[in-house]
């Protein structure tokens, strides 16, 4: 069975060439208005970054006319609810709009292109969208009346950046199983009390990763406590609570009131079989008050180094008047074989072919350029090129450069090429940690299976964070495996460890912080210090050791000040894959700071971006910080505890 929808590796902003003019006339209804005077309807979630949704959060129009597809993925159980984003850089456009029009050609709505020259918020609601194959196909077009096609001048352009939907769905007051879950939820907390058996929490963890697979691409927050007592829920919020020692069930409490709660029991094993009914969507089968698994049999994950842009969810098509950039990018993780130190990329694509003009196309990783290539007239594109240590992280992004000069001068806006990438083009990865380490491995490090280790069962819920966030970012079931830190110490599976920092250094691993007590950190790095710092630091830390990623998370003496740590990381627009470096620390007064100590910066050979380069939304943030590094480098971004957040 297939989850509700799997996330984009990368959906590019796709202009499609269009013959003739498409002036048509305005919407009846326009849809135009602050993003700050949205209101969030009852079952409809926030604004939800495309980024997160594994999309570029740009688009550029360049024409009028002329119009720029996409597909937002939108997940089961939820429909299209606002679109909205800001729109600025507009060149050489008087008194126009922007339409937006689903795949069956309706306009949705549209909003006016400013003229004054200032970026200005827009929303447009889109849930008359068609939706199809868990995709609502839309697309931006440009309308400017008395616009001439075939002038000589300067075509109009505009960008819309910020990109970012709602999803509307039902929410009810579950009655079976099935209903528990509906497409959308703000939180889901799993309770399993404050004496939890081991059963229970390798079932809670599971479960942790198997619901944050199930929604993707929506960034759901699943939390475990091991409180006695729980708010009830209500709303978009759910309470699961595990308990090991009953006979094999799942079942609803409270059913058809807002305070019903799912219930998973079972006995040591059992209990684990419990919790394989939410490994994809066979958990609808269930529509009754209660059900049991009977038996599960755990098939291993299938682990491959060869993949087709298809099996890897890349797709893009664009047609192409000067300069167009198609992004293309892949999640590493998917390939389930760990860290990987090298990838090499078999591009295939059709293009309309050239005959008269000139055409190229040059194909950059981070910067870094892999492979340039003449478009002839062949309309055939196949193009190799290798990823180097240096820019592979657990989100590969490819960036198709595109250019098209039409021999005639001043061609009309409708002389253009069209270039698709071909399924069936492959991308090979060699494993292997000879990569730039640090955070921009996870989750890739921690794939399939993992060992996890708590120094306490009071801090399960740290645990569940970082599998949760990495969880968020991966097309891949991650498995995580409760065991004692004594059983993992010479392992070399990943490890996300859950300890005090001293418990690290006797274990005979280095971390960039080594902790000698709560307030007394060595820092290593190109200089080596002991530093006594007067107060508690929580960290989360990654790093090599025995062949193996780590992430070590520690309270440092107050583990409250992880939930800084924690919230800082849910605030980026990427999450992990927005942070540098190695280590995630907050201090005693609530800033959280994201250092470079040993690893996760740039690698020693690493070329030089070349001009005019645009970073993709896949690693916008992280490539920024790493921009600003110099190995061996502490780097700083200080983020202060507010008060009163969610």
């Amino acid at each position: 069975m297939t989850t509700p929808t799997r996330a984009l590796a990368v959906l590019a902003a796709a202009s499609v060439a269009v013959a003739g003019s498409l002036a048509g006339t305005p919407p009846p209804t326009a849809h135009a208005e602050p993003m700050n005077k949205a209101v969030r309807d009852a079952g409809a979630t926030p604004p939800i970054g495309w980024a997160q949704l594994g999309m570029s959060d740009r688009m550029e129009l360049i024409g009028a006319n002329q119009p720029a597809e996409t597909a937002i993925p939108v997940p089961d159980g939820v429909g299209p609810g606002m679109l909205s984003g800001r729109i600025g850089s507009v060149v050489n456009v008087a008194d126009g709009r922007v339409e937006v029009i689903d795949g069956r050609g309706t306009v949705l709505g549209s909003f006016p292109a400013p003229t004054d020259g200032n970026t200005t918020p827009f929303s447009v609601n889109i849930s008359p969208a068609q939706v199809v194959e868990d995709r609502a196909r839309v697309s931006f077009v440009l309308r400017e009346p008395g616009r001439d096609a075939n002038a000589c001048t300067q075509p109009p352009a505009l960008t819309l950046t910020q990109l970012a939907n709602t999803f509307t769905g039902p929410t009810p007051d579950p009655v079976s199983v099935a209903g528990f879950l509906p497409g959308y939820l703000d939180e889901i907390v799993i309770r399993i009390g404050s004496d939890p058996t081991n059963f229970e929490q390798q079932a809670a963890l599971d479960l942790v990763a198997e619901l944050t697979h199930l929604y993707r691409p929506m960034p759901v927050r699943i939390n475990v406590t091991t409180a006695d007592v729980l708010a009830p829920a209500a709303g978009a919020r759910r309470v699961i609570e595990i308990r090991d020692g009953a006979a094999p069930a799942i079942s609803i409490t409270g059913a058809g009131t807002p305070a019903a709660a799912l219930v998973i029991a079972g006995t040591g094993e059992k209990l684990l079989d419990q919790v394989e009914l939410f490994t994809d969507q066979r958990m609808k089968l269930a529509q009754s008050p209660s059900a049991a698994v009977v038996f599960a049999n755990r098939q291993p994950d299938v682990a491959s180094t060869i993949k087709t842009f298809d099996q890897l969810g890349i797709t893009g098509q664009t047609s192409v008047l000067g300069n167009t950039v198609l992004y293309a990018g892949f999640d590493v993780s998917a390939f389930g074989v760990g860290p990987v130190t090298q990838a090499d990329v078999h591009i295939k694509a059709k293009y309309t072919p050239v005959v008269g003009g000139e055409a190229s196309v040059l194909i950059r990783s981070a910067g870094t350029v892999v492979a340039t290539h003449t478009l002839d007239e062949s309309g055939t594109l196949d193009v190799k090129a290798t990823i180097p240590a240096e820019t592979i992280t657990s989100n590969v992004g490819l960036a198709l450069e595109l250019r098209y000069i039409p021999r005639q001068e001043c061609a009309p806006l409708t002389d253009r090429i069209t270039f698709a990438l071909d399924p069936q083009s492959t991308v090979s990865v060699t494993p292997g940690d000879n990569n730039r380490g640090g955070f921009p491995v996870l989750p890739m490090a921690f794939t399939p299976d993992f060992d996890v280790t708590l120094n306490s069962p009071d801090h399960i819920g740290f645990a569940a964070q970082a599998i949760n966030l990495m969880g968020q970012q991966t097309a891949m079931l991650l498995r995580p495996r409760l065991n004692t830190f004594e059983d993992v110490i010479g392992s070399r599976t990943a490890l996300l460890a859950v300890v005090d920092g001293p418990e690290l250094t006797r274990a005979g691993m280095t971390p960039p912080l080594a902790t000698e007590a709560p307030d007394r950190l060595t820092v290593g790095g190109s200089t080596t210090t002991g530093v006594d710092f007067r107060g508690p630091v929580s960290s989360l830390q990654a790093f090599g050791d025995n062949g193996r990623t780590v992430l070590a998370v520690s309270g440092g003496g107050d583990w409250s000040l992880l939930d800084d740590s924690f919230h800082y990381i849910r605030s980026l627009p990427e999450r992990w894959a927005s942070l540098s470096g190695d280590v995630l620390a907050t201090g005693s007064a609530g800033e959280t700071v994201n250092l470079t100590v040993a690893q996760g910066g740039p690698m020693a050979h690493q070329p030089a971006p070349g001009p005019g380069w645009q970073v993709w939304a896949w690693i916008s943030a992280a490539v920024v910080g790493l921009a600003a590094l110099a190995a061996g480098a502490v780097f700083g971004v200080r983020h202060r505890r507010s008060r009163g957040r969610a």
